[in-house]
């Protein structure tokens, strides 16, 4: 007699096997499915971590029961024009040379993706999750004009001639590459003020472009500060709208917008000191600028990320190297000191030469740009539409036009 019981066990426990399994490769495929998508609006390297807070924040700006106030950024979210940059370290202060060209990269193609847009930053913890450390608002304050500062000193272009240098005019705005930019700091430290608050240290960048025809004498800003107002009442425990001016109002201070305290208090004076330190247009001796070519209208990041030439050639380097990544995960060595050409991001590969190309070695395991991996899979997406980046792939990197000038292109040649 056949063990029917046994058998019929057995087929179960191989049906649960079966489920399991298919439950893992759904949860494993949704998940792959997150990171792409999240990657088609992400500028710059994306951290394991980074896919978690982007989905956070979208489903934040996107909630139907309760409204995020700032109708711009909701707008952006809802019309596909957020981008998303991230810093591996709020603490570590290496890991900020990411973000100059995140933004600067941002910046020149911010207008052909939407009136509504806005670049959102996260920064991590160092660690394999950007979970909340144990800062407090001052604390979080404190790196927040430090990382201002940073990219403030970073910035290649004069300041811009029609923006004030000082912080009390009401006509100050903070500004990089000869863009105004309103910002604004969300940390995992508020508690009272609600709109300010994020599970992860996020620093928004909205060009001042969004903001044309929305001055509060238009029909549209006027309504639009309305909601502001009106959401912020619902959602916050005190009250930040005495501090909410207007730009340009002789009683409003732009940076007093940027950084509220807990408490909807303002630092006593701007700690930023614009102007001050600045790094000319031109080369002088013994530095070097580069030229960071505006992208034309339509066109995507990744076709962006083509290097933009040095203004003039440096000495062959000869001292430490670093790796660096296009829009199109592609990878080339670059000599430590230089800046980095526009869609060219910093990685934490750090070296000698050979260090370099030996990491290059283990990660770029697919030579296909990642738009080219995207249509063969069926896949489009906001960085996919226009085709790959302009440039070749080699064995160890990018390889831009030959030009046997030092200095005038990625370090790495083809192995092959």
């Amino acid at each position: 007699m056949r063990d029917t019981p046994k058998a019929s066990g057995r087929s179960t426990a191989g049906a649960t096997d079966a489920v399991g399994a298919d439950s893992a490769t759904d949860t494993d495929s949704a998940t792959d499915a997150l990171r792409e998508e999240i990657l088609d609006l992400a500028i710059g390297p994306m951290p394991g971590w980074g896919a978690g807070c982007a989905r956070d924040i979208m489903a934040t700006l996107k909630s139907d029961t309760e409204p995020f106030p700032c109708v711009f950024a909701v707008a952006a979210a809802h019309k596909g024009g957020l981008r998303f940059g991230f810093v591996e370290d709020l603490r570590d202060e290496r890991t900020w040379s990411v973000l100059p060209d995140i933004l600067a990269t941002y910046l020149s193609v911010y207008q052909s993706i939407s009136r509504d847009t806005s670049l959102v930053v996260f920064f991590g913890s160092g660690g394999p999750t950007a979970g909340p450390d144990n800062d407090d608002v001052l604390s979080y304050e404190q790196r927040f004009w430090s990382i201002l500062s940073y990219l403030h000193d970073s910035d290649g272009e004069p300041w811009p001639s029609d923006i004030p240098t000082d912080t009390d005019d009401p006509g100050w705005e903070f500004s990089f590459r000869g863009t105004p930019i309103f910002v604004v700091c969300n940390t995992p430290a508020h508690r009272r003020l609600r709109s300010r608050s994020n599970p992860v240290f996020t620093i928004t960048f909205q060009p001042r472009w969004v903001f044309t025809g929305l001055e509060p004498t238009s029909p549209r800003g006027a309504a639009a500060r309305k909601i502001i107002r009106e959401r912020l009442a619902r959602m916050d425990e005190v009250d930040s709208t005495p501090l909410l001016g207007s730009y340009g109002d002789p009683a409003n201070r732009e940076w007093k917008q940027y950084y509220l305290r807990d408490d909807a208090s303002v630092a006593d004076s701007c700690p930023l000191h614009a102007g001050s330190g600045r790094r000319p247009a031109d080369i002088t001796a013994g530095t070097v600028t580069v030229e960071t070519s505006r992208a034309v209208a339509g066109e995507s990041v990744a076709e962006s990320a083509r290097p933009a030439r040095p203004a003039r050639t440096e000495p062959a380097a000869t001292g430490p190297f670093k790796v660096v990544v296009n829009q199109e995960q592609q990878y080339s060595v670059w000599p430590h000191g230089r800046p980095n050409a526009l869609g060219w991001f910093d990685t934490p590969v750090t070296g000698s030469r050979q260090h370099c190309l030996d990491s290059i070695e283990l990660t770029w395991a697919d030579m296909r740009p990642r738009s080219l991996r995207r249509r063969m899979a069926g896949h489009g997406g906001a960085g996919s539409s226009g085709g790959a980046a302009r440039v070749r792939a080699g064995r160890y990197g990018v390889v831009g036009d030959p030009d046997p000038a030092a200095g005038r292109g990625p370090v790495a040649t083809s192995a092959v």
